[in-house]
């Protein structure tokens, strides 16, 4: 078999929020030849939906501008400001 697809998350448990839980999700990867099939999608709503049975009070990820219009297709929306 062969990767097609793949996906991570990482649950971060904060000190405020009385210790709350914030799910990243890291290195979303779909192989060129399998884009269009909307498993970018189904591995991000599957994602945000472990995090939310985690106990997440959120979900975050950081990404390009280039890709942010596919994260916006899967329900997520731009907000804040990130320094590097």
């Amino acid at each position: 078999g062969r990767v097609i697809a793949t996906a991570a998350m990482i649950v971060e448990i904060k000190f405020i929020h009385n210790c709350g839980k914030v799910g990243h999700i890291e290195d979303v990867v779909v192989d060129p030849a399998y884009r269009g099939k909307k498993l970018g999608l189904k591995l991000i709503s599957a994602l945000v939906d472990t995090a939310r049975e985690a106990g997440c009070y959120k979900t975050i990820l950081d990404c390009s501008e280039d890709n942010a219009p596919f994260y916006e297709k899967c329900g997520l929306t731009r907000k804040g400001v990130q320094m590097v």
